[in-house]
């Protein structure tokens, strides 16, 4: 199979920061002939003048951060187009897919569902993954309780209703400050870049605590740290999943889930930090079950077979 991968984010310093641009096309190259190509692409008859022609084209994450949401000429290829930040000109995108007669639609976004009414186009839960070689259980001695690290998205960025709860991370930190029990560590402001040095150091951080924490993106968007933390062998203390993600994350069984409005997040994280045997079980499923089902290689497989189904 040939895949045209339409994506100006991968390969570059924003990947570097951000796996999910490089993750599955990079394992996708391992199964097929990918073209990837960076630049604009508005007329397809131009740019496949360079190359074969593919049997499948894929708008990969990064694509709309060309901006461009107009028709693309001569494309009569079965197409593929992956969403994700629902924040950002969800309208054009889903615009975009409609005038362009894109095949199918993969996103991250729960209410993955809304967009296949709003479109009439096949859309389906497409979820992130994670790197193995890099997210795995180091047998670390835990230096820390519960530990987080990322942004606080108070800033700008987001529109009103983005979060269920208005500054969550910001409560969960005014939270942990308050158990002088608890060893704590906390990495996470909008002032300054809250990103640990590199994804090794990121990841030695996560298996050096006995539970990290997850909260959701905006729109529900559930992000790679969710699988970065499972695999890393640490527990998950997650907000809990919406019901689309019910059969991924599975609360006291691969996870621990607390309600968005943190009403039970002290006493789910003091029982389960009291009760290290039942903390060990479900970090050792959490890590077995992203393993075997979640990784990037996985991801590619999976999208594989939806390209297959186009053909």
């Amino acid at each position: 199979m040939k895949i045209l991968y339409l994506d100006p984010a991968v390969h570059t310093p924003a990947s570097a920061q951000y796996k999910y641009y490089d993750g599955v096309v990079d394992e996708l190259a391992k199964l097929c002939e990918v073209f990837l190509y960076r630049s604009l692409v508005i007329d397809l008859n131009v740019l496949l003048q360079k190359m074969p022609r593919p049997d499948v084209v894929i708008f990969g994450l990064g694509w709309f951060n060309h901006k461009y949401f107009e028709k693309i000429k001569n494309l009569d290829i079965p197409s593929i187009c992956w969403l994700f930040k629902p924040q950002n000109n969800i309208e054009e995108k889903l615009n975009f897919c409609k005038i362009n007669n894109i095949n199918t639609i993969i996103t991250p976004i729960p209410h993955y569902e809304d967009y296949e009414r709003k479109t009439g186009i096949p859309t389906k839960l497409y979820t992130y993954g994670f790197d193995p070689t890099v997210f795995f259980d180091r047998k670390s001695k835990k230096k820390y309780d519960v530990g987080f690290s990322g942004a606080l998205h108070e800033n700008k960025h987001y529109p009103k209703g983005a979060f269920k709860t208005e500054n969550i991370r910001t409560q969960i930190g005014d939270i942990l400050k308050n158990q002088s029990d608890i060893v704590s560590f906390w990495n996470s402001s909008d002032d300054k870049p809250a990103r640990i040095a590199s994804y090794e150091e990121y990841a030695k951080t996560i298996n050096s605590s006995k539970v990290w924490i997850a909260t959701q993106a905006a729109f529900g968007d559930i992000t790679p740290r969710f699988f970065e933390v499972m695999g890393s062998g640490t527990a998950l203390l997650c907000e809990k999943v919406p019901k689309s993600y019910e059969q991924v994350f599975i609360d006291g069984i691969n996870c621990i889930q607390f309600d968005s409005d943190l009403s039970d997040f002290s006493e789910k994280l003091d029982y389960f930090l009291k009760n290290p045997k039942k903390l060990n079980a479900i970090a050792l499923q959490g890590h077995q079950h992203v393993h075997e089902n979640y990784s990037w290689a996985t991801k590619a497989e999976e999208l594989m077979d939806i390209c297959r189904g186009l053909l």
